[in-house]
């Protein structure tokens, strides 16, 4: 039974973290990881899935290799959060919120971008690997 709650919340994990690469302000990489501790106590060929997928298996590689985010995933990160700031400044009529919001937005911009980039290597020298 426990297995099969395990199991049933790392479903429902995948789910909100493949959401949250869609939505803004749904995180996907913490959603991800709770699916793959969730698998790996549960089911190990859904844990197996998790980490071979095409596009959810990176985002747990690279928290667990530590390698950081790629250009092309922080300019996704930075992009879809800089639309949702940019609509909720243009919708509040208070300037201090305002402010606030804009001091938010550069916040997490800084902080994105500081965060290590990975390095992706060229297609030619993965197939030579």
């Amino acid at each position: 039974m426990k297995r099969s709650i395990y199991t049933f919340l790392g479903l429902l994990a995948v789910g909100l973290g493949t959401a949250g690469i869609f939505l803004p302000l749904l995180p996907t990489t913490p959603f991800l990881l709770l699916a793959a501790f969730l698998f790996a106590k549960s089911n190990e060929r859904w844990y197996h899935w998790l980490l071979s997928h095409k596009y959810l298996g990176p985002y747990v590689h690279a928290f667990r290799n530590k390698t950081g985010l790629t250009r092309t995933q922080k300019l996704r990160i930075v992009s879809s959060f800089t639309i949702l700031f940019a609509v909720s400044i243009y919708f509040v009529p208070q300037t201090a919120i305002k402010v606030a919001l804009i001091g938010w937005w550069l916040f997490w911009t800084v902080y994105i971008y500081r965060i290590k980039t990975a390095q992706v290597a060229a297609p030619a020298l993965q197939a030579a690997e």
